[in-house]
Formats: C-alpha cells, structure tokens, sequence
C-alpha cells in the first residue's frame, strides 16, 4: 500500500504526537480570569467635592474679609447687611417669574432672564446709592453729636469695599446653594450644555469672578463719584450687567468654555481699573 503523503510524518525523526479527539458533550476547560477589583465610591465624595470647590470660589474672598474687614465691627455689619440686601431684592423681584414657569426650552429662557437681570441691576444699584448716602449721613451726624472726627476718604473707601464685597458674597452663596441638591451623590456632575467642565467647576469660578467684579465695581464707583465721561459711567454700571448677561451663554451647548474664561478676563479687567482708580484718588 502506498502511504498517502498528506498523512505521512514529513520529519521521521520526530515521533507523531497522537491526536485527541474532544467529545462535544464535554465543555473545554478554559481558564477563568480573576476576578476585577471594583473600587466603590464612596457616597460622600459629592460633599468633598463641593468642598473643595467652595474654597476655590469663597477663598478669596475669606481671605479678604479677614484681612480687611473683620478688624472693624461696623464693616463686618456692612458687609452682612449689603449682603441681605442682596439676597432680598434677588428674592422679591423672582416672585413674578414663578408665575411664568415652567418657561419651556432653554433658548425661551434667554429674554426674560435678560428682563430679570437688568431690573435687578437697576434695583440694586438705586438700593446701593440710598443706603450708601444714608450711611455716611449718619455716620457724618454721629461723629458731629459727639465731637469725632469727619468720615475719611479711606473711611469711605472701606466701606465701599465691605459693600462690594458683600454682593459678591451673596452672588457665591446663591451659586453654591443652588449645588445642595447635588452633593448627595458619588463625586461630581457634568451638564449637558457643558460636558467638558465639572458642576461645581463652574459655579466656583463663576463666585470667584462675581466677587472680584462687585469688589472691584464698588471701588471704582467710589473713585469715581463725579462721571465726566460715559466711559467711566459704563465701567461702574455697565461691568456687572455685562457680567450677569454673559452668564446665560452657559445654556448653550459648549457655551461655558467661552463664559468662564469671559468673566475671569472681565474679573481681571475691573481688579486693574480699581487698582488704577484708587492710586488716581489717593494721589490728589
């Protein structure tokens, strides 16, 4: 019989290792793999996030408070009740937008948000003229009665710090109180309209740029109590609307990596016009 060579061993040195014929009823024996490690997060990572991004958005302006408005107890007052004002007025003038709500989609939130912005500049700043006026008319009266000495330019300066720093105080706790809801959670959250940056991000830098904004805007109003030129009327009125407006970018997709970085140029933008204002009073 002659052997068929596709079944012939090529190499007759090496011996022909049997082949094994698997029953199919016989499952094979495949290694497992072991088992993964699931790391579990733990559920009060939401408030350490929340945390740590509150210290990038209120740390400056702790810093401040305490370096140069905690030393005098009537600025402490000042800085809290400019802060309730605040509040107040943000509160009183929501009360007719509850009655327009749900407002439906996120580009028909836009006009009236725009409406609500400015009514509530403009009441903050009539709000902001009448009790500064009234406090230095009183603190002028008390200081007559009992024979102190006038209220000083640097008087009066702190006191517009305290104020502006107080706005911007409030302007962080409505953007943090509004992240309460949030934290009880696993770490942190990203929106649809801003997949790119975190939450609480966000809402960290905005407080951070909000703060320097109103800080800044109430020296420069004090610097410049006499407007000569509508340039100088737009930096002390305009900087905040502007600021407010730009915030409502962030219901557009995307719309946050150009908010963000608008209101920490506009932050650093006021903090150097203030600076400059200051050194022109302080100089004549």
């Amino acid at each position: 019989q002659t052997p068929n060579p596709k079944t012939q061993n090529p190499n007759p040195e090496t011996p022909e290792t049997p082949k094994t014929h698997r029953d199919p009823a016989t499952p094979s024996k495949t290694p497992r793999e072991p088992p993964r490690k699931v790391h579990r997060i733990s559920p009060d990572m939401g408030y350490v996030a929340l945390g740590g991004y509150l210290l990038i958005g209120a740390g400056p302006a702790v810093v401040f408070f305490s370096t140069r408005v905690a030393h005098r107890a009537f600025l402490v007052v000042l800085t809290f009740t400019s802060c309730a004002t605040w509040i107040f007025t943000a509160l009183l003038l929501a009360l007719p937008v509850i009655y327009f709500l749900p407002l439906g989609s996120s580009v028909q939130y836009v006009a009236p948000l725009i409406i609500y912005a400015t009514c509530h500049e403009v009441c903050r700043r009539v709000l902001c003229l009448l009790q500064t006026k009234w406090t230095l008319r009183s603190l002028e009266t008390i200081a007559r009665h009992f024979g102190y000495k006038r209220v000083s330019s640097c008087d009066q300066m702190s006191m517009c710090l305290a104020w502006g720093l107080g706005q911007g105080v409030a302007r962080c706790v409505f953007f943090f109180a509004s992240n309460v809801v949030l934290v009880h959670g696993s770490g942190t959250y990203y929106a649809d309209a801003c997949p790119h940056l975190p939450f609480f991000m966000t809402s960290a830098l905005s407080s951070l740029a909000f703060v320097a904004i109103h800080t800044s805007a109430a020296v420069v109003d004090f610097s410049e109590q006499e407007y000569t030129t509508y340039l100088q009327y737009i930096e002390a009125y305009g900087a905040q609307l502007f600021a407010c407006v730009l915030t409502l970018g962030n219901l557009f997709a995307g719309g946050c990596m150009i908010v963000l970085p608008s209101l920490l140029a506009l932050a650093l933008v006021s903090m150097s016009r203030a600076s400059t204002s200051f050194l022109e009073k302080a100089s004549r």
